[in-house]
């Protein structure tokens, strides 16, 4: 059988139009995944005033946000500001607003003297931290500071830790009509006090002048810098100064202790609740910058109990300080 010349020279011809039709095929374009949406924060439940202002004896009043503020006054305290009474001038005030653990607290509470330590105690004990005390005036009598605290978590417990400053105030009045003019305590006897025995608790040298034993602690290599743990945030001005100094005073039987420690938010209260198993006391708690929670404060603290129980109490508190 023979074949056309015309087919035969049909041959080339279609595979070079297949071939280029080959090289002009495009591949499919690759396209990136679709982006998956990040889940949303979840949202902060609204707060109940009608719980919160039972639990407090008060009533709330409303803020933008779903915030609350509730202000409890106190009557019944003779209060005088160079010399002229100032009447129902004392109260605790709080600011709860809603988060995703249940709600934010921030409050303050004025007090007499012999009531902060004891007002202390119980924010301690529902988990409320402090953040300051200071004086609220000069020139007045009695003495009346303000201790300013704050906390989150669950806002019945917040509310229930809030009420019980009321009755902690309550009771210490009924104990007694004015405040007490000392911290409780024997008052220090003199005598001698064991300098070598006592810094070997702390671990630093002890310095002696007319009856009184100093000690000073300096800041550990670890607090060098401002990104260490539990430290302040990166470029947090950074206080001068040792970490403690301590004074004590009186006889090993029946010593007196002062003195001054750094620290920052997150140690403010395992650092406390050290010093108060050794009747050691809060007298000052003062923010060293504007940082916040990330921030410095300096705790002054007071105690009379003997040498070594007040020793043994700041050793612990440095321990408590550093795990935080």
């Amino acid at each position: 059988m023979s074949t056309s010349p015309l087919r035969l020279s049909r041959v080339p011809l279609l595979l070079c139009l297949a071939l280029d039709a080959c090289s002009q095929r495009k591949e499919p374009e690759l396209t990136a995944p679709a982006a998956v949406a990040a889940p949303a924060p979840p949202s902060a439940p609204a707060l109940d005033a009608q719980l919160i202002g039972e639990r407090l004896g008060a009533t709330p009043r409303a803020l933008p946000g779903g915030a609350l503020a509730v202000s409890v006054p106190r009557s019944g305290v003779a209060w005088k500001v160079e010399g002229s009474a100032v009447v129902n001038a004392l109260s605790t005030e709080l600011l709860l607003w809603p988060v995703a653990e249940g709600a934010a607290l921030s409050g303050s509470v004025e007090l007499l003297e012999d009531e902060v330590n004891p007002v202390l105690d119980t924010l301690l004990a529902h988990g409320i931290r402090v953040v300051g005390l200071y004086n609220r005036q000069l020139y007045d009598e009695p003495r009346v500071l303000v201790l300013r605290f704050e906390g989150r978590g669950n806002p019945a417990l917040l509310a229930s830790g809030c009420q019980s400053i009321s009755s902690v105030l309550r009771d210490a009045r009924l104990r007694s009509g004015k405040p007490l003019r000392e911290l409780p305590g024997d008052a220090p006897l003199p005598g001698t006090l064991d300098a070598d025995a006592l810094s070997g608790l702390l671990g630093v040298t002890a310095t002696t002048a007319d009856g009184v034993v100093t000690f000073e602690v300096p800041r550990p290599a670890s607090e060098t810098g401002a990104s260490a743990p539990g430290m302040p945030v990166p470029g947090a001005p950074m206080p001068a100064g040792p970490l403690l100094h301590a004074s004590l005073s009186g006889s090993d039987a029946r010593a007196a202790l002062s003195g001054t420690l750094l620290l920052s938010a997150p140690q403010i209260v395992p650092t406390l609740t050290a010093l108060r198993t050794a009747n050691v006391q809060l007298v000052g708690l003062v923010p060293q910058d504007t940082q916040g929670d990330t921030g410095w404060y300096a705790l002054y603290f007071r105690g009379k109990n003997n040498s070594l129980a007040l020793m043994r109490g700041l050793a612990q508190a440095l321990i408590a300080r550093a795990q935080r």
